[in-house]
């Protein structure tokens, strides 16, 4: 019985600090948006990358919550959106990338769960248009750009098939 009266009170703390961080981040990301839109980029960078930062430990504390990696991916093409308007080109596209190559790299991975891998595919979509898009816009490696083409492809085939 104590135990589980332990247990339900950790649950709640879990649950309450769950919450708060999803105001935090949620708060900051408006606060950018905000920022941004009023071309005040300095604060616009600092409320996404803190938001960035709190989403990436909040999804390694919680890797199997979609809606955090979602933010997390929403974070860092914020910030991707703020370094090309800003002509700082190489970290706009490095904020493309990474959430990019992380799922890749999940998709990939021999050791992670099933619904892990589900939901690194599907966030694949989500990564490499805006990636593509970049390319059109600026130049990127020939090599790179092939990779990023033939995932769209492949992204596509395995699209027919799920459905």
């Amino acid at each position: 019985m104590e135990i589980s009266k332990q247990r339900v009170v950790t649950d709640i703390k879990n649950i309450k600090d769950s919450q708060m961080e999803d105001k935090q981040w949620q708060s900051l990301l408006q606060l950018g948006n905000e920022s941004f839109h009023q071309q005040e980029w300095s604060q616009a960078e600092l409320f996404y990358s803190e938001a960035y930062n709190l989403l990436a430990l909040s999804y390694h504390n919680h890797p199997m919550c979609t809606e955090t990696l979602m933010a997390w991916i929403c974070a860092c093409h914020n910030l991707s959106a703020l370094y090309e308007s800003t002509n700082h080109l190489e970290l706009s596209l490095k904020f493309l990338t990474v959430p990019h190559e992380y799922l890749l790299s999940i998709a990939n991975s021999k050791s992670a769960e099933e619904d892990a891998k589900v939901t690194a595919f599907n966030g694949l979509r989500l990564t490499l248009s805006p990636i593509l898009m970049f390319a059109k816009k600026h130049p990127i490696c020939e090599n790179c750009l092939e990779n990023f083409t033939s995932l769209k492809g492949l992204l596509k085939q395995h699209a027919a098939v799920i459905h």
